[in-house]
């Protein structure tokens, strides 16, 4: 292999890919990215037999040729380097990095060794926005609980249906669900379950997309694949799916909650911040809804601390109803909403409570109560 590439698309690329290997001593292979040339390209693959990552970069290629090096090493050596270019060439397993006034030596391993990362059937796909991807992906991803006894709420249960796609996660504490529509062409009716750390990957890489990603989902498999209009690099990303039925949200979202409160999110995210300060080990906040006075109230307290009260101004439609939230859970919802008003809606029985944007209704957290206070 002999090479002509980039320095800031080689960067780009290997950085990503990077992300994924992990440090598994019984598979120390797993550690390292190879490096190969297809055609004009050269091509990054990296693995933790979960997730897989395949990156084209434009290169002049002078020698075909693959080699494989330890992936974090690289990433650090690279990041101390300031040129504009970069040479590379293979001299037996190892790689040999030529820029101006140097030339670095790498030691590798047999390409051979390196796990084959497995195909997937392209027949059916799903286009998405990639940037409308993202911001949907970002809304849910940090909410998935790890559980062995429930795995299907250890990822992003993606749900595509009629034109849209619902990514919803949740811990059975809270739920969020954030919806995308798109073209309905080439459009099929499927779902899967992501895995909260692939899905966490390929938030970080869809960063690095300016068009269209194409999903195709296999029985236990999923392929995302875009292309670059402005670099040509081509990338693919494959995941493992999660087995199993997501829970049927829909049965919680669609119950009746005859308390409507509508404020201000600024505020009412630095009322629960303040709130929070006073807490008890629990974490929870009491907020108990005034409609003669159109205000919320948001009491804390703490023996060792003290305590807290704060009215905040309000719409509200319904009854007085009082009940506590743990208050870490209350601001991840909120901050995840984009508008300036917010809508909560409660019931009388302490069930859950939903929290959604005014005047969108793309995106919704559910939330469930601290039921002794």
């Amino acid at each position: 292999m002999k090479i002509e590439v980039l320095y800031e698309n080689f960067k780009k690329a290997l950085q990503s890919c990077e992300k994924i290997t992990r440090k598994i001593t019984t598979l120390p292979v797993l550690q390292n990215v190879l490096l190969k040339t297809e055609g004009n390209f050269l091509e990054f693959n990296t693995t933790n037999l979960e997730t897989s990552i395949k990156w084209w970069v434009l290169s002049k290629i002078e020698r075909q040729g693959q080699a494989l090096v330890p992936a974090n090493f690289l990433v650090n050596l690279i990041n101390l380097l300031s040129v504009s270019k970069l040479e590379l060439k293979e001299e037996g397993k190892n790689l040999i990095l030529i820029s101006k006034d140097q030339e670095i030596q790498i030691q590798g391993q047999n390409p051979d060794e390196f796990p084959i990362i497995p195909k997937i059937e392209k027949s059916l796909f799903q286009k998405i926005p990639a940037k409308l991807l993202e911001q949907a992906l970002s809304h849910v991803v940090d909410i998935p609980s790890l559980s062995q006894i429930k795995p299907e709420i250890s990822g992003v249960y993606f749900n595509f249906k009629k034109g849209k796609i619902s990514l919803v996660a949740t811990d059975s504490f809270r739920l969020a669900e954030k919806t995308i529509t798109i073209s309905e062409e080439k459009f099929s009716n499927t779902s899967f379950i992501l895995p909260q750390q692939a899905s966490k990957e390929l938030l970080n890489i869809l960063t690095q997309a300016d068009n269209d990603v194409f999903c195709y989902v296999n029985p236990n498999q999923v392929l995302f694949e875009f292309q670059n209009n402005t670099t040509q690099e081509k990338v693919e990303f494959y995941s493992r799916l999660i087995e199993g039925n997501f829970p049927n949200y829909q049965e919680v979202i669609n119950k009746k909650r005859g308390l409507k409160i509508q404020l201000q999110r600024e505020e009412f995210i630095s009322q629960v911040k303040k709130a929070g300060l006073f807490s008890s080990k629990l974490q929870e906040i009491k907020i108990t809804s005034l409609p003669k006075e159109n205000k919320l109230k948001v009491f804390s307290q703490s023996v060792e601390i003290g305590r807290n009260e704060s009215y905040i101004p309000c719409k509200i439609t319904g009854k007085e109803v009082e009940v506590a939230f743990n208050y870490r859970f209350l601001l991840d919802g909120l901050n995840n909403i984009r508008g300036s008003e917010v809508l909560l809606e409660l019931s009388e029985n302490e069930d859950s409570a939903i929290i959604r944007p005014v005047g969108d209704e793309t995106f919704l957290y559910v939330l469930m109560p601290i039921k002794a206070y």
